[in-house]
């Protein structure tokens, strides 16, 4: 159970008051010595009650920082508590006075030698005390807005992000399903469902940082699906992982944006084609995801501000600060993210 703070100021002002007594007065055994304690608490009771009270309904109000202000509240509680203290110790005959008023003069004055001893040391420590409680606050304040600003400014940058990835994703999807739908009414229905599938991936994505990388192979295979209608034997894929890898969780639509750099940058502009293969693997604490095609290599404009492998490294940086990497080697990107697990992470 904690003790209340006044009940322990009073009490070290007890044994404080009772210790200048035993020192300068006359003792004739334990039970003068038992009196002085008695004698000292009453006082110590009623003007430490009198001053803890006044003194913090005053800085409730915001007085209480006023040093003018709580000398004043000491003076006036030392005066009335010693009187109401001098009348219980006459009164129960701890105390035999020949004059109540006289002996009253006397307690005063060393009473208030002992209040303002101890109150100013009081003082002082709740003075600190509570610029150090402020200065606490203010300090967890500060970090709580610049957690909260950095958030925000995370979101924001996400936000921006995918706001630019989706639609030249949703561009190309529909291209190509436009170029079926009077060659073979079928086939394109076949690739209008799958582009449902897609955009409902993509419309239920910004609700979630990541997704498990088996939902977004699902994607990624819907997307080279549509695209192999348009290019025929020209688009050929391989996707190869592991299990391990396959429970990991992925940005959304962030291996579909190597996967489509490559047809853009490597099929579409080769009369042969090409073939595009997705490896991923996990090592330890990290996931790499490869994706590769057999074509000359990365085009630089590929990596510049704004385009797709430049909007994908921001978008790792924004979500791993830092530790993440996207690497270009020829005509291979790996990225490598942490691995991260998370069984209630699903999107479709």
């Amino acid at each position: 159970m904690k003790v209340p703070r006044s009940v322990v100021i009073i009490l070290l002002v007890t044994l404080g008051a009772s210790l200048v007594n035993m020192l300068y007065g006359r003792m004739d055994g334990w039970q003068d010595v038992a009196i002085t304690v008695a004698v000292s608490l009453v006082y110590s009771a009623a003007i430490g009650t009198l001053c803890y009270a006044a003194g913090e309904r005053l800085w409730k109000r915001g007085r209480g920082r006023s040093w003018t202000v709580s000398l004043l509240v000491l003076a006036g509680a030392v005066v009335v508590g010693c009187l109401a203290g001098h009348a219980v110790v006459v009164g129960v005959g701890l105390i035999r006075p020949r004059s109540f008023w006289l002996s009253y003069w006397y307690t005063l004055r060393f009473s208030a030698l002992i209040t303002v001893t101890f109150g100013m040391s009081a003082m002082i420590y709740e003075y600190y005390r509570g610029k150090f409680a402020w200065a606490e606050e203010q300090l967890r304040q500060k970090e709580l807005e610049r957690e909260r600003a950095m958030k925000l400014a995370t979101e924001a940058r996400l936000a921006s992000l995918e706001s630019r990835i989706h639609p030249h994703f949703l561009f190309n999807t529909l291209n190509t399903i436009s170029a079926l739908i009077h060659e073979d009414p079928m086939k394109a229905d076949e690739q209008l469902q799958r582009l449902a599938k897609l955009l409902r991936f993509s419309l239920d994505a910004p609700e979630t940082s990541l997704v498990p990388l088996e939902r977004e192979l699902q994607v990624v295979a819907d997307y080279l699906e549509i695209e192999k209608t348009r290019f025929a034997d020209r688009l050929r894929y391989r996707i190869e992982t592991t299990a391990e890898a396959r429970e990991c969780s992925v940005p959304p639509l962030a291996v579909q944006t190597l996967v489509e750099n490559s047809v853009k940058h490597h099929v579409s502009k080769r009369r042969e084609g090409g073939e595009i293969t997705v490896k991923a693997e996990r090592r330890g604490d990290f996931l790499t995801v490869t994706v590769s095609d057999d074509g000359p290599g990365i085009p630089v404009g590929s990596a510049l501000p704004g385009h797709g492998l430049d909007v994908l490294r921001g978008r790792l940086g924004a979500l791993f600060s830092g530790a993440a990497t996207l690497e270009i080697e020829g005509s291979e990107v790996r990225v490598k993210i942490p691995a991260h697990v998370d069984s209630r992470v699903r999107i479709g």
